[in-house]
């Protein structure tokens, strides 16, 4: 084998291997620098994506998965789902606006650091069925000071503590406004029963994060 071979083929290897560059760290990937670059540059960081639906496109990076909203060629918002091992340090886009990434993530927590404001949502909350497992939303949009950024916090209604804080909101509505106003998910549209919702998840931990620009929240 030649020496301009050989040389040849070593170039050709190191440039594959460094377009799949896995990121050292998951704060590398989910973080506030990540937002408005490239698809081809947050690529190089994060590697290659496992999954591509639409303008999201998911990787795996130290056992996380955080997936990439890539509008008009660029990252404009991040998601990822929380574990013990999976932290979300939100400070990196918001600042002091979020809690530090040190203890688990609480919507209670969330609000004390923000400021509070949150709009609570649900994409369902009464005869969900077992299609699948409905969850619990806060949405907060951030001021000039957070360069505007939008925070949703989600957690599947599944464990005690996540049920009984959607069942005593949902009580509390049904209650209040008719049982056609929550199943029909009209408190998605106001905010008259945010404070209840704020009160009854103030402890829930929260079991997934997105955060960036113009993010899809619940309707009614």
């Amino acid at each position: 084998m030649s020496y301009l071979f050989r040389a040849l083929i070593t170039s050709l290897l190191t440039g594959v291997f460094s377009s799949v560059a896995i990121a050292a760290d998951v704060k590398e990937v989910f973080n506030g620098e990540m937002l408005g670059t490239t698809q081809r540059y947050f690529e190089s960081v994060a590697g290659i994506p496992r999954q591509s639906l639409g303008e999201n496109h998911t990787f795996r990076v130290k056992g996380c998965d955080i997936t990439a909203t890539i509008k008009g060629g660029s990252v404009s918002a991040l998601h990822m789902p929380l574990s013990d091992t999976c932290r979300a340090d939100l400070r990196s886009f918001i600042g002091d606006y979020a809690p530090a990434a040190t203890s688990k993530l609480t919507f209670g927590a969330f609000a004390q650091t923000s400021g509070g404001d949150l709009r609570y949502l649900a994409n369902c909350l009464t005869m969900c069925g077992n299609a699948y497992d409905p969850s619990a939303y806060a949405h907060w949009e951030g001021p000039r000071a957070a360069g505007f950024m939008q925070v949703l916090l989600e957690v599947v209604l599944v464990e005690d503590a996540a049920y009984a804080a959607a069942s005593a909101w949902g009580e509390h509505m049904t209650k209040a406004a008719g049982e056609d106003y929550v199943m029909d998910t009209r408190f998605n549209c106001e905010a008259r029963f945010d404070d209840v919702a704020a009160q009854a998840f103030k402890n829930v931990q929260v079991t997934a994060v997105t955060i960036g620009h113009e993010l899809s929240v619940p309707g009614c």
